[in-house]
């Protein structure tokens, strides 16, 4: 991987696949990439989806818009570190190239000359301050999938202008060299980044088939992702990473790949299908159709590789629908704004036909994900029951509970917040942050590096009368305690979690709830909470433990209680239930969770 000048590398012939969706499709949609490509044009990007910076035009590639570090110019990459310049996610993101598909989306919305000026102004800056293998934005060979797959996108919907080709061409050869020589060790970590990085290298074999590595490249891209998706996409459609936010960049990967290989004229493997239908299925399984939103569990990094519909970050039906159009040549939700995903990738996507949503099992159990589903009507309880990891845990989160009623969040997870950062909020990963018991402050796991927990517990979770389940975990075993949990649906309505917990005689216990941020008030009798709003009535009632002490906050200031992190470097405000007490026998905890009129 030695650092050239851009003159020295190769420029194949390119046979991009021009793209333009109806004009009066995209009109119906929504409005969103337009704004964001004229904020583009006034150096204003957003970072994460949702945070906005005035970073110029064109920005400085270089520099850390979180906390305004500087990676020097000039580098190889190899010898820049990971934590030299606050969360290199920061210097990453505009480095992804997300504002690609708002200037592509826009150009095609308007015709409008000035978006495609925009992007190819910005990508030749880009080009011309990152040489090839100099400078942290040749760190990762994912980073430069992702990247790829935007630029490749953004040509094709605004055209290459003459004076263009050969630095693209350019631009592509070397992002497939960066991938090709490091790929061992994205394959290596068992998780997104061997996938993303076959399929980048797959992408670049497809564009340039006349040069001489491209045969290799391909062959090499298939092997290697049908290998991947054997071992890491579950037979239940789970994803090794245990991530809701991760499982859709597994499935934007996959279905990017699928639909370059069929438009390609390219054999489109069964094994490829296979893992894109079980990643749909588990997903389509947890999203709420109506609101497109999915308990946020495991490790949330802000990926959403294909932002090709105007839509919150939380919202999953951009995916889904492009996944459905994809892989089964279905379009599963009504018309709306999630269409546009489908019209980019799917061939065709007009005439495929509409099918309902299929209906929410009441009982959903997927055993080798460690995801469990309770569904009556609009309301949905979540567990985590990991019987075996397979692959490392993304969080301390076995038997963490996530809880909807009538289509609202009440119990939730904290998210992530950043993989590098010394802030409190940096243990929201921890079981301590999530909707389970915690022992003498002690965590299940230690954490011993950003993405490693040892020893891995392992669990257990059987079928209870009435569709509820019985799960456990052994990461209390070595202090001589047994945590079980049971959930079940409540008769008049709701949830009830039961917690049974013995050995723990002499043992401080601390349950944590964190609950949405609505207002919630006790109700004078206690061991209760009330929160009324327009939208309707919810109570947690709480019962059984003896001695409890209970405490409720939000946005705490000297801790993580009471905030959660919906997207990658931000925080909200949340309210935190905190129910503690003194073990002087066995313990049983009984949390309801029920609407109320």
């Amino acid at each position: 991987m030695p650092a050239v000048r851009w003159e020295a590398v190769p420029r194949p012939a390119l046979r991009l696949q021009p793209r333009c969706v109806p004009r009066p499709q995209l009109m119906a949609w929504g409005e969103a990439s337009l704004l964001e490509a004229e904020r583009v044009l006034g150096g204003e990007f957003r970072l994460f989806s949702d945070r906005w910076v005035g970073a110029g035009f064109p920005p400085d590639w270089n520099r850390n818009p979180l906390t305004g570090d500087r990676a020097p110019d000039g580098v190889h990459w190899t010898e820049l570190g990971d934590f030299s310049f606050g969360d290199i996610k920061g210097v990453w993101e505009l480095s992804r190239f997300p504002w690609a598909f708002a200037l592509a989306r826009a150009h095609a919305r308007t015709g409008d000359g000035r978006f495609a000026t925009a992007f190819w102004r910005l990508f030749a800056d880009w080009c011309r301050r990152n040489p090839p293998n100099l400078g942290p934005n040749w760190m990762c060979g994912q980073e430069a999938t992702f990247r790829l797959l935007a630029v490749v996108f953004a040509s094709e919907v605004v055209g290459v202008p003459a004076g263009e080709h050969d630095g693209l061409s350019r631009f592509i050869f070397a992002t497939g060299s960066r991938i090709a020589a490091n790929l061992g060790h994205a394959l290596s970590q068992k998780n997104n980044h061997g996938v993303s990085e076959c399929v980048g290298l797959i992408t670049v074999a497809l564009l340039a088939p006349e040069a001489a590595e491209s045969a290799g490249w391909l062959a090499r891209g298939m092997r290697e992702l049908e290998a991947q998706l054997d071992e890491l996409v579950y037979e239940d459609g789970g994803f090794a990473q245990h991530s809701l936010i991760y499982h859709r960049v597994l499935l934007h990967d996959l279905s990017w790949c699928r639909s370059r290989l069929a438009s390609a004229g390219h054999a489109v493997p069964a094994w490829l299908d296979g893992a894109g239908r079980r990643a749909l299925d588990f997903l389509m399984a947890l999203v709420d159709p109506l609101s497109g939103r999915a308990p946020l569990y495991g490790a949330n990094d802000g990926g959403n590789v294909l932002p090709l519909a105007d839509a919150d970050f939380l919202d999953l039906r951009p995916a889904v629908q492009a996944a459905a159009a994809v892989f089964r040549a279905e379009l599963p939700l009504r018309e709306g704004p999630w269409d546009e995903a489908a019209s980019w990738l799917a061939a065709g996507w007009e005439g495929l036909r509409r099918t309902e949503w299929p209906a929410a099992p009441s009982r959903w159990h997927a055993r080798a994900a460690g995801c469990f589903q309770l569904i009556r009507g609009r309301s949905r309880l979540f567990l985590r029951c990991p019987e075996k990891f397979r692959h490392r845990p993304g969080q301390a989160d076995m038997l963490h509970v996530d809880i909807r009623l009538e289509g609202r969040a009440v119990a939730q997870d904290g998210g992530s917040y950043s993989y590098n950062t010394t802030e409190r909020f940096a243990v929201l990963g921890d079981a301590a942050q999530h909707n389970v018991l915690t022992v003498d402050g002690r965590e299940p796991m230690k954490k011993i590096g950003r993405f490693l927990y040892l020893p891995w517990p392992r669990g257990s979770a059987d079928d209870l009368a009435g569709g509820g389940l019985r799960a456990s975990h052994d990461g209390y075993s070595k202090l001589g305690i047994r945590w079980v949990r049971e959930v079940s649906p409540r008769e008049a309505g709701g949830f009830v979690v039961r917690d049974r917990v013995t050995g723990a005689v002499g043992r401080t216990l601390l349950w944590q709830w964190r609950l949405a941020d609505l207002p919630w008030k006790p109700v004078p009798e206690g061991d209760r909470l009330e929160a009324r709003s327009g939208e309707g009535g919810h109570a947690v009632r709480w019962s059984g433990l003896a001695g409890c002490r209970s405490r409720l906050v939000r946005a705490d200031q000297a801790t993580a209680f009471g905030w959660w992190s919906p997207r990658y470097a931000a925080v909200e405000p949340a309210c935190a239930l905190l129910l503690e007490a003194d073990a002087s026998g066995d313990v049983e905890l009984e949390v309801e969770f029920f609407p109320v009129d």
